[in-house]
């Protein structure tokens, strides 16, 4: 018994370092997990909000592109792929106001492929009384 004993010295010092290399990789995935949670999220916020202030009575569509694009700069930093898409259409017969923003979904940090997240809100368009 003696002899297994002092064969297994040493062996914690290992085994240590290697936990502590997974907990380093799980950490970072539920890092990077939450970064691509948040830049969706805003993502989707930003849409939302610019099809809301454009749908406003007398907003143009102008507005709502730069509301869109005040929220991201403001939030996830300047990025030249990020295009930001607000229009009118009819939806049932009345007028509404669709927001679409593509950006680029983090992959690896904030590195990832060009326009590959996209989303779209709506909302009414205020009438004219």
């Amino acid at each position: 018994m003696k002899k297994w004993r002092e064969d297994e010295q040493g062996s914690q010092v290992v085994g240590h370092v290697l936990v502590q290399v997974l907990v380093v990789f799980v950490v970072l995935g539920l890092l990077q997990m939450a970064f691509v949670l948040h830049s969706r999220n805003v993502a989707i916020d930003a849409a939302s909000e610019a099809a809301r202030r454009a749908a406003l009575l007398g907003a143009s569509i102008e507005d709502g592109e730069a509301r869109a694009n005040a929220l991201l700069n403001g939030t996830l930093g300047a990025d030249d792929s990020r295009s930001i898409t607000v229009y009118e259409t009819i939806r049932l017969g009345e007028p509404i106001v669709v927001a679409e923003v593509a950006m680029t979904l983090p992959i690896l940090g904030p590195l990832g492929f060009s326009q590959s997240l996209v989303v779209s809100a709506s909302a009414w368009k205020e009438p004219a009384e």
